[in-house]
């Protein structure tokens, strides 16, 4: 990397030069508003909310890569808004960034990240697995069309990224369930991770669901993240989306919830499929679905380079098919 570089922590004050770098690398239009709201971004880092490393010289910051904490209980923290400046790409600075974000992700407690590289960046795809993570997911169409990668080309319409898992030190063993209709392919995933884990025949449903829905307005992304899961949950989602549909839902279903297997089957009839497995994502393991709202023959054929993500296609592809029509 050039000696004029420097990695170090992000804090507060950068969030102005932080801004001007997605800037120059999307414009205006990436997905995640808070990196165009300087004092909301602030006074995220100021209260830990972002924890971030950068890449700067001359003051200037030309890369990023930032943790962002979903759940509490977590023991693998979201990690992505990974950005280089179209002017410093070809330095080394990807590489950089991410053997920085693991020693941040020890230091701050975590014992693993998960992450999803775009398909628009087919370097970013092999460099997930070639640093040790395992693609465990493929969200499709998670990335807005109007999306726009300075000096990258791809593809029109909606893009895919996979979901991989870093870990960063050793995961504890966990007791969860394991609904039917997915146990083959989350048992596969789990040792492909190598997690050890004691699987659970899921047990009576719940009287009624709960969940946490959040609508990403710039993502056209609705997500629920549900904390007891019951057979009645697509009738809470399709409340949640009101009049106005989102163009893709995604629905995480915690693990250690008995009543995990009636949620999926609830789901599955009502056109949602595997997106993906996110180790200690929670206070537990995460199941993903997702459904498509607005779908394209494009939007299912991706440009994946790896041969995990190609797998995972093809069995979402299949688990797409038996699912009912939304």
């Amino acid at each position: 990397m050039n000696s004029a570089i420097t990695v170090r922590r992000l804090v507060a004050a950068d969030a102005p030069g932080l801004t001007r770098c997605f800037e120059r690398c999307y414009g205006t239009t990436y997905p995640s508003d808070i990196f165009y709201a300087t004092q909301r971004l602030a006074t995220a880092i100021e209260a830990g909310n972002l924890r971030s490393v950068v890449a700067v010289t001359e003051n200037n910051i030309i890369g990023h890569t930032g943790l962002t904490v979903r759940h509490d209980g977590a023991r693998a923290i979201e990690a992505g808004n990974t950005v280089v400046d179209p002017n410093w790409r070809g330095q080394g600075l990807l590489g950089e960034l991410g053997t920085a974000l693991t020693e941040l992700c020890r230091a701050e407690g975590f014992a693993a990240y998960v992450h999803y590289p775009t398909t628009a960046h087919e370097i970013m795809q092999k460099r997930s697995v070639q640093s040790g993570g395992t693609e465990t997911g493929l969200m499709l169409a998670y990335i807005p069309a109007e999306t726009n990668y300075t000096a990258i080309d791809h593809t029109s319409g909606r893009l895919a990224a996979t979901v991989v898992f870093q870990p960063c030190e050793a995961m504890p063993h966990r007791r969860v369930y394991l609904p039917e209709r997915y146990a083959q392919v989350l048992k596969a995933l789990f040792d492909d991770c190598n997690l050890e884990r004691t699987f659970s025949a899921p047990a009576t449903q719940s009287t009624g669901s709960a969940a946490e829905f959040v609508m990403h307005e710039r993502r056209g992304l609705l997500h629920a993240f549900v904390t007891r899961a019951a057979a009645d949950l697509p009738q809470q989602i399709d409340a949640a989306s009101g009049s106005a549909t989102a163009p893709v839902i995604q629905v995480d279903l915690c693990l250690d919830d008995p009543a995990v297997s009636a949620a999926v089957d609830a789901l599955a009839a009502g056109g949602f499929y595997f997106a993906a497995l996110m180790p200690e994502f929670a206070h537990t393991d995460v199941l993903r679905l997702q459904r498509i709202n607005q779908t394209s023959a494009a939007e299912f054929e991706p440009a994946l380079a790896n041969p995990g993500a190609q797998r995972l296609l093809r069995y979402i592809k299949a688990d797409r098919h038996s699912s009912a029509p939304a």
